[in-house]
């Protein structure tokens, strides 16, 4: 008997110290959101979090869990997850050169066309082992020489009709379109869709920056030039403003004093355009004559396969977007998605879909109104139980692991890896940054001190720009404070 009291009075001390572990980690954790909560960094904001066991999906912490808020970059975990979930990670995209028509001694009398299905990784330089946009142009030519052609009496056409017409969401703002970080998506897309431009800035602030070229080169592209030298040390603060289709470019802002020359990046407003201007070119240096021009529009006439190009695996592509939070990709996805599940790769009708899709899966979508695949639109939001709801519910996917790969580790890679060094979040947590003006989010898993993994999203909303360093602090102290639990 009195070895029997001492063994359950053994359980019970074991227990009542688990418990009060936990209750100090649980209070610990209340005490900081709470700290963060009423602070001036929030005095006119909203703070957002929930925390859920991914093994049986029932809260451990909330606070305002059911609000919608932007979701910003943490939008592309939901993308990612969808795709992975329902293509698999050994999913290729294909892009076929094709030529119509008939050929009589050395002239095609017809067309050269290539044809996307939606891979927005084609000609990148992201990913070592796949061709490069030089590569391409190099491999498509020597396909259509073994044609023996030497006159092409139609056209090169950039096909991107796999996908619809609208390349951006409506609800982006003008001034992102132009950037590169704005790139519309298309069912042909090439070298990221973007592009450099090369600048002289001045000797001090306020003189005029010289124009230099781009690069690659896109003549059929007009420049007007307002953009001026800034401080040392300023950094890029430009803005280029164009519209999708459109060949007019305007530069503004300011480059910073102190280089011999300074680049930005932008975005092809056309890239199927773009894909058959540059084959026309390269065609043209290997005395290939095109007797028009480029145009991208869909023919119906049967055509033969010269070349195929497959791109990585899903589940490579998937890593480059979270880790580095590549807009044009994720908005890629959600159109492969929308096409897939509902047959109409829409921005509206993807969205629709993949809220569908989880809904399917019994997560709870309510508030869950997103405009896109990237987070970009500042209109598009979500609450951080729909986060948490996706990412338990994607752990019983079977290709789960594929997925928690693609996703960045605190404190060591992606856009999270100068965060959270030297505490428990380090090598503990996966997590997407997210920030768009006034918002900052962070979503993803948490190996917990107990060995649980736990799902978990959190979102500051509206507060002081200024105050956005001491915002991220205290937020990847929440975080780590997870880590503790």
């Amino acid at each position: 008997m009195k070895c029997f009291l001492t063994v359950v009075f053994c359980f019970l001390s074991i227990a009542a110290k688990a418990q009060s572990a936990d209750s100090i980690a649980i209070n610990n954790l209340s005490d900081a959101v709470l700290e963060l909560q009423n602070s001036e960094l929030m005095r006119n904001g909203t703070l957002a979090i929930s925390l859920k066991s991914t093994k049986d999906g029932k809260s451990k912490f909330a606070l305002n869990p059911e609000l919608s808020l932007p979701s910003a970059s943490t939008l592309k975990l939901v993308t990612t997850a969808t795709v992975m979930d329902v293509f698999g990670g050994d999913y290729r995209y294909k892009t076929y050169l094709e030529y119509d028509g008939v050929i009589r001694k050395d002239t095609l009398f017809g067309n050269i066309y290539v044809r996307g299905t939606g891979d927005p990784t084609l000609g990148s330089d992201r990913f070592t082992g796949y061709p490069t946009s030089a590569d391409l142009l190099v491999k498509w030519t020597k396909a259509i020489q073994k044609l023996g052609v030497k006159v092409i009496l139609g056209e090169v056409i950039g096909d991107g009709s796999f996908f619809d017409k609208n390349t951006v969401a409506d609800s982006w703002i003008y001034a992102d379109l132009g950037n590169y970080y704005g790139a519309g998506v298309g069912g042909l897309n090439f070298n990221d869709n973007l592009y450099k431009v090369k600048f002289k800035p001045g000797t001090r602030a306020g003189d005029p920056a010289v124009y230099l070229n781009t690069d690659p080169s896109l003549p059929y592209l007009t420049f007007r030039n307002e953009v001026t030298t800034g401080e040392r040390g300023s950094g890029d603060k430009t803005i280029l403003y164009g519209n999708p289709f459109s060949s007019q470019v305007v530069m503004t802002g300011t480059i910073p004093t102190g280089f011999a020359t300074y680049q930005v990046k932008g975005s092809i407003p056309d890239p199927a355009l773009y894909v058959g201007f540059v084959l026309q070119k390269a065609l043209a240096d290997v005395q290939i004559k095109v007797t028009r021009s480029s145009i991208d529009e869909k023919k119906e006439l049967t055509r033969k396969v010269l070349d195929e190009t497959v791109s990585p695996p899903l589940r490579d592509i998937c890593l480059q977007t979270n880790l580095w939070s590549v807009n044009l990709y994720a908005d890629a996805f959600l159109k492969l998605a929308g096409k897939r599940l509902g047959g109409d790769p829409s921005f509206d009708a993807s969205a629709k879909a993949v809220k569908n899709y989880w809904v399917s899966k019994r997560a709870d979508m309510r508030g869950f109104m997103i405009k896109d695949g990237s987070g970009l639109s500042p209109s598009g939001s979500v609450s951080v139980h729909n986060l948490t709801e996706i990412l338990s519910m994607a752990t019983k996917n079977p290709g789960f692991n594929d997925f928690y790969k693609t996703i960045a580790v605190m404190g060591q890679s992606g856009t999270v890896r100068n965060l959270g060094k030297g505490s428990r979040a380090a090598g503990n947590v996966r997590a997407k940054s997210g920030s768009i003006e006034g918002t900052r989010a962070y979503a993803g898993y948490v190996t917990a001190k107990s060995g649980e993994m736990l799902s978990f999203a959190i979102i500051a909303h509206k507060y002081e720009p200024e105050s956005q360093r001491g915002v991220t602090d205290e937020l990847v102290r929440i975080i780590t404070l997870m880590a503790e639990l």
